[in-house]
């Protein structure tokens, strides 16, 4: 229950980590859809990235408590190698564009042919130009959807593992509380991601089906992030709604409740039960 516990509290802290860079780092300083966002752009990334990962543990960590799972990754060094192999081959993946950088002045020059009269920063503060156009931005829009897409086969597998194991392959060697319990977890684990993911993709894709017609709106970029900020909110709060213990907790604290404490028991055994 460790590992579980360590990827809920995990995935709560990138949420709130993400909420706070989005609100107040981020949102003004993206220049969409140009990859044209001030140096604070990489701590975007990583945060994003950080979450996604965050919810692909969660479900490894479930699968990985069934212990007839021939999947599970058994030990901590093991779970270590899977994560930093996610890791380094992400960053290998977005930073190979900084090593080809387009002329910042000229990629300027090129914005303000269609964004005219963008904010103040963007002539105030350093900007980084990732692409400006052509291969290396046809380069990032793919590797984000690589990096998704892999993120979402790895979280779906895990979920298969989980459902595998404790809908389709039922044994004996299991109570029925323990069975229950399982899938109470994995039924939280599920509602929450599910309504995370829901609460982006939708106005991410109605953020889209807008930029049809190729012309800029800041504004839109500005509610787009304000929305990234409120998925993560949503995200924390439904982690501490959906999992029994922590809806308890926030309930002692809302209502000035004490907790009930499971005060330890110890079971008498009898001689004669043992020999027999």
């Amino acid at each position: 229950m460790k590992n579980i516990k360590g990827s809920i509290s995990n995935l709560n802290f990138w949420c709130m980590a993400s909420s706070i860079i989005f609100a107040f780092f981020v949102c003004p300083y993206y220049f969409y859809p140009y990859k044209v966002p001030f140096l604070r752009k990489p701590c975007r990334i990583f945060n994003l990235s950080a979450v996604i990962m965050s919810i692909t543990m969660l479900f490894e960590s479930r699968s990985s408590m069934i212990v007839r799972n021939i999947f599970r990754i058994k030990t901590t060094a093991h779970r270590f190698i899977w994560i930093l192999l996610n890791i380094l081959w992400f960053m290998a993946i977005i930073l190979l564009p900084a090593f080809n950088l387009s002329d910042q002045m000229e990629t300027k020059m090129f914005v303000l042919k269609t964004c005219p009269c963008p904010p103040t920063e963007f002539f105030t503060e350093k900007l980084l130009s990732m692409a400006k156009e052509g291969f290396w931005a046809a380069y990032m829009n793919a590797s984000a959807l690589v990096i998704f897409l892999t993120l979402t086969i790895q979280g779906v597998f895990f979920t298969c593992c989980c459902i595998f194991y404790l809908f389709i392959s039922t044994s004996s060697h299991v109570s029925p509380q323990t069975r229950r319990l399982q899938v109470r977890a994995i039924y939280g684990v599920v509602i929450e991601t599910t309504i995370s993911i829901l609460l982006i993709l939708i106005p991410f894709s109605i953020f889209l089906s807008t930029r049809s017609d190729g012309n800029y709106d800041q504004m839109q970029n500005n509610l787009m992030n304000m929305t990234i900020c409120v998925q993560s909110g949503v995200t924390s709060a439904f982690i501490l709604l959906v999992h029994h213990p922590y809806r308890s907790f926030v309930k002692s604290i809302i209502f000035c409740k004490k907790m009930n404490k499971i005060s330890p028991t110890a079971l008498v055994v009898s001689d004669t039960f043992i020999n027999t």
